[in-house]
């Protein structure tokens, strides 16, 4: 797919014209200033921050300013400003709380405004053969209050990372064999460093497209979140769409529907070969 078909999946339903923030963009945005949009970029480094970390491992002529160099506190509290859309690629799935990033993403709208969400599959990237995010856990993060990931959710992330031939993100179908991309050691080494309370980058929530609506629908029913799903784009590649905002009018499907979906999405009834 190309990179403007993307983006078109991504945003087509959010008003581009309106003041817009994007979360982590590192070396990459989505939505540039170069290009003419009224945009804001947040990230957990400042402009020369990620051309140092980039430099030599990605095209860095794209990075731009950061506007809110975030520190790991509530965003609404670190953004000042509030906006007509956001948009977040590849950036939910690492947050330490979901139910926080979700509420401070509703606080951070005008009204009106939508959070717009590229998420991987499960299915087809390096969380292949890991379980998906469980609504308890998600709830007990919450009420925990967790700062940085967890030693636990470290230590799965790195032992059950996985490639698939030469990639760590495929479309289903793809050739090739598994392989577990780090040893036993990288995986205790990185989660005794979250266990002193250093931040490990991880993915600490694991979807798939029904599950995740599922979800959604689970947490503004129980009152944890405010945001209704708006749209929704099944998986194309490796990752899916899904749009929300506080008018949205759901899933348009029942509870029993959205679980029997999600029961379907736990194999990808293929024949599961290692290195």
């Amino acid at each position: 797919m190309s990179r403007r078909a993307r983006l078109e999946l991504i945003t087509a339903h959010v008003d581009l014209g309106g003041l817009g923030l994007e979360f982590g963009p590192s070396h990459n945005p989505l939505l540039s200033k170069a290009d003419g949009y009224d945009i804001r970029i947040a990230d957990y480094l400042d402009r020369d921050g990620l051309l140092e970390k980039y430099e030599g491992l990605r095209p860095t002529h794209r990075i731009e300013e950061v506007d809110y160099v975030l520190t790991g506190g509530r965003l609404t509290e670190e953004i000042p400003d509030r906006f007509d859309y956001i948009v977040a690629s590849h950036v939910i799935e690492h947050t330490v709380c979901l139910v926080c990033f979700l509420e401070d993403c509703a606080g951070l709208l005008r009204p009106g405004g939508a959070l717009t969400l590229a998420i991987p599959d499960r299915r087809y990237c390096f969380d292949r053969f890991r379980d998906r995010t469980a609504l308890g856990r998600v709830i007990d993060v919450h009420n925990l209050g967790l700062k940085v990931h967890s030693e636990g959710s470290v230590i799965e992330h790195y032992l059950f990372a996985a490639g698939k031939g030469d990639s760590v993100a495929w479309s289903n179908g793809a050739p090739g064999r598994y392989r577990f991309l780090h040893p036993l050691e990288t995986a205790v080494a990185r989660g005794n460093q979250a266990a002193t309370g250093e931040y490990i980058d991880t993915h600490n929530w694991v979807f798939t497209p029904s599950h995740f609506r599922l979800l959604i629908q689970d947490l503004r029913s129980l009152g944890l979140v405010t945001l209704n799903e708006k749209s929704f784009t099944d998986t194309i590649g490796p990752e899916f769409y899904v749009t929300l905002s506080a008018d949205g009018k759901g899933p348009g499907l029942s509870r029993h529907e959205l679980q029997e979906r999600s029961a379907n999405e736990t194999s990808t009834n293929e024949v599961l070969s290692f290195v």
